[in-house]
């Protein structure tokens, strides 16, 4: 049987032919779904014969279904941008009848809350992913975010396009060793943001899951806070990097607000819905300066569905789901998730459980 992998979408070229020479190289069939790209008929005239082509609205769940069962079926979706793949669509996309049925989704990225991983699980379709390839770009984003904010340089920036010579009518800010960073999550990006906060000068605090103990905490250099309360009393700048779940939904609420420090930051890497972003909007309008300033890059409704309340706050960043895009970050990814299908459609993978790997 064929291995045959669609590519439901990509970054654009040149990362797109990277990540399809890579494929070509490996020997793994390609079908790859133009319906993003602008240039479609550039990348159809760079490789010509060597791959296959669709166009596909995957944000139409009925249309992938349809063009999936009429072309027999795919071994493998591939995907970057977290579009849906719900249990309708595995469901249809594993079914024996097809030439390929589904077999695995490989998501170049870490977060995997858009796909139905249950539905995944019974339909025995394997789920990979490449978690800590952005990392460090998300670390980055996070600090630079912080220190912009931090000095208040979005404030002075918007006063002086307005032709307003604001310096001195807020109160200076503090330097960068006077700040504490905490932590609400410990994993990969956490721990990358933590290292280069250190080498700041800044204090770095942490909360996490119950595995995070005082011991496992001292050997990644960060100092426990037991609880989110706790946390957010003491840090100057709160950052979130810890995974959507049915208990971290709403984590971040009007109560959470209130308990953070007067004239703090919150900034949002991970996934939208673990802010209450209709209940955050409020309090940073009604409650101005208590929170003075928050960087979002992450949101409950995504690309053609967005529509956020913070639109339009005062001193709400709002940024396109793009912590993670540089080059470097993107590459990695895309290099690694191909590794793995070739793993996977090799039968190295044959002696691990169905599921996230």
């Amino acid at each position: 049987m064929t291995f045959r992998t669609l590519i439901l979408d990509a970054p654009g070229p040149p990362l797109l032919f990277e990540e399809i020479d890579h494929f070509l190289e490996l020997g793994l069939p390609v079908t790859l779904n133009l319906h993003y790209f602008a240039d479609k008929a550039g990348i159809q005239h760079h490789y010509g014969e060597r791959i296959h082509y669709t166009d596909i609205n995957c944000h139409d769940p009925q249309a992938l279904i349809d063009a999936v069962v009429e072309s027999g079926g795919y071994s493998v979706f591939k995907t970057r941008l977290n579009i849906p793949l719900e249990g309708k669509l595995i469901e249809a996309a594993a079914s024996p009848a097809l030439t390929a049925p589904l077999r695995v989704i490989a998501q170049a990225g870490a977060g995997l809350n858009h796909i139905d991983r249950q539905a995944a699980a019974r339909w025995d379709v394997t789920v990979l992913n490449t978690p800590g390839a952005n990392a460090t770009a998300v670390a980055e984003y996070v600090l630079a975010q912080a220190l912009f904010l931090a000095r208040d340089l979005n404030h002075y920036n918007s006063e002086t396009h307005k032709n307003h010579w604001s310096k001195g009518t807020i109160a200076p800010a503090l330097e960068v060793a006077e700040l504490t960073l905490g932590l609400v999550g410990t994993g990969s990006i956490a721990r990358e943001v933590a290292v280069k906060a250190r080498a700041l000068g800044m204090s770095v605090i942490a909360s996490g899951s119950e595995r995070f103990t005082e011991h496992v905490a001292h050997n990644l250099g960060l100092e426990r806070r037991e609880t989110l309360d706790q946390l957010l009393s003491e840090a100057h700048i709160v950052s979130i990097h810890t995974p959507l779940t049915p208990a971290t939904r709403g984590l971040f609420d009007s109560a959470a607000f209130a308990r953070m420090r007067q004239g703090s930051i919150l900034i949002n890497t991970a996934r939208g819905g673990i802010i209450d972003e209709a209940q955050l909007a409020t309090f940073m309008t009604q409650s101005p300066g208590h929170i003075k300033a928050c960087a979002i890059d992450t949101f409950t409704l995504e690309k053609d569905r967005f529509n956020s309340p913070l639109v339009g706050v005062a001193n709400a960043v709002l940024t396109p789901h793009i912590a993670g895009n540089t080059r470097t970050a993107i590459s990695a990814a895309s290099r690694q998730i191909v590794d793995k299908i070739h793993l996977f459609s090799t039968g190295e993978a044959a002696r691990q459980a169905p599921g996230m790997r």
